[in-house]
């Protein structure tokens, strides 16, 4: 693939060239033409589908037949398979369920819990050096003490048609390059997040049966995923408090970029987009999204500065009501990042809440909103501009905003900023309606 921009700009035309497998032509189920033949069930190698039988053995034996032939697909028929150690997936493998019908489970003795439920080869490889070329498609995880599928090292990974019921923390966590997700249905429970964009510096391990074993953690990040056409929306699972747990969509990486989200309806989580503190990814593009995560859609802070390129468009954030106020509340909100298109985006307001922003940012700079609406019942301020987070953080400056329509908010836009509005702001045909016309002026 070229450049971070080309990237982003051939996906924002509809042109996506997913570089998936480097040898040979893929047909639909993601395989290879030249593999396509080769068909290897896993109830041939003595698994059962009968939600008591231990089947991890047997699942192995037909992912190294299928690498043995130098690639194809791994049936897994209906029923529920029992896996009491984690299965790893070879270059060139395609593991095919039959949907929902398909039920993948983990085993853990005693009262131990996490690890992937299934993940990769070569897990002590460096960088993206484990298994490349593979996919995971058609079946369901239903598997409270376990995580669902761990992306370890690998490169060019396809996985889709996944039906999320329960994990233990991530229904999909992901270490690797050029990874597509697509259809995926994550609506059961999950614990801290439902979907994981990780490195390679904690977590990732797998079950052997009897422990937890670590990859090779060298830092390696998630680079280039393309995440779209998927339902988001898991409750709280067994680690999680109360209804709703923390993230629908989770950046735990360090220091990546490439990332295309488009087409996706989340909830069931207090964020939709979470990004820790102290990283950064850059070039993210952000379309079409449906959030009811009702602390906000999008939060990404507090990071490093100097974040270059972030796309929103088309994003609606609908919040589901609240009972009692969690944190500061608003639909987007980011921190040094530079060059950010937002435009078309709708943010309703708190129902029964405290709303604080409708877009709120910091240190950031050549910001454009456009044709955008921001609509809030009773509280808080549709756009914020701020320098702070401490004192030598990059200054706002460059802010474009162009016809928009705020409604219902006590302030319009504020600054808090050591620009006082100078070299910052340009508004234009832009109607602003706030509750509180004295403290509502533009720059207040």
């Amino acid at each position: 693939m070229g450049s971070r921009k080309e990237f982003l700009s051939i996906c924002a035309l509809g042109g996506l060239a997913y570089p998936f497998a480097k040898t040979g032509n893929r047909n639909e189920s993601g395989v290879n033409d030249r593999q396509s033949s080769s068909i290897f069930n896993v109830t041939d190698f003595g698994a059962k589908g009968d939600g008591e039988s231990f089947s991890s053995d047997a699942f192995q034996l037909a992912i190294d037949a299928a690498e043995s032939a130098g690639g194809g697909k791994v049936l897994v028929p209906s029923g529920t398979f029992i896996l009491e150690k984690t299965p790893l997936i070879a270059t060139g493998v395609h593991l095919q369920g039959m949907g929902p019908s398909t039920v993948l489970r983990g085993h853990r003795p005693g009262n131990e819990r996490g690890a992937a439920l299934i993940s990769n080869k070569g897990q002590h490889a460096p960088g993206y050096d484990g298994a490349h070329s593979w996919s995971i498609t058609d079946l369901a995880i239903d598997s409270p003490h376990t995580n669902g599928i761990v992306v370890t090292h690998a490169k060019d990974v396809f996985i889709s048609g996944i039906y999320g019921i329960d994990a233990w923390h991530h229904f999909i966590d992901t270490a690797g390059l050029n990874i597509l997700c697509e259809n995926l249905f994550l609506t059961g429970r999950s614990g801290t997040s439902t979907f994981q964009i990780d490195s390679l510096s904690s977590a990732q391990t797998i079950w052997d049966g009897q422990q937890a074993v670590a990859p090779l953690r060298d830092g390696t990040d998630t680079k280039k995923l393309i995440l779209r056409n998927s339902i988001i929306t898991a409750t709280a699972g067994h680690t999680g408090d109360g209804d709703q747990h923390d993230v629908s969509i989770h950046f735990h990486g360090d220091d990546t970029s490439d990332f295309v989200f488009s087409d996706l309806i989340l909830g069931g989580a207090r964020y939709g987009f979470y990004q820790d503190p102290g990283t950064r990814y850059q070039d993210m593009l952000i379309s079409n999204v449906l959030s009811r995560n009702p602390d906000s859609a999008i939060w990404l802070g507090h990071g490093l500065t100097e974040q270059k390129g972030l796309i929103i468009r088309g994003l609606i954030h609908d919040p589901d009501p609240v009972q009692e106020l969690q944190r500061e509340r608003g639909s987007i909100y980011f921190y040094g990042k530079n060059d950010v298109q937002i435009s078309d985006v709708q943010c309703h307001g708190i129902k029964n809440g405290v709303t604080k922003y409708g877009i709120k940012f910091q240190a950031s700079e050549k910001v454009m909103i456009n044709n955008s609406i921001f609509k809030s019942e009773s509280s808080g301020t549709a756009v914020k501009i701020s320098d702070q987070l401490n004192q030598e953080d990059t200054r706002c400056k460059h802010v474009n905003l162009h016809g928009c329509f705020i409604d219902g908010y006590e302030n319009g836009i504020t600054f808090d900023n050591r620009n006082n509005g100078s070299e910052v702001w340009e508004r234009m045909n832009s109607y602003i309606n706030v509750q509180n016309r004295k403290s509502g002026k533009v720059n207040s």
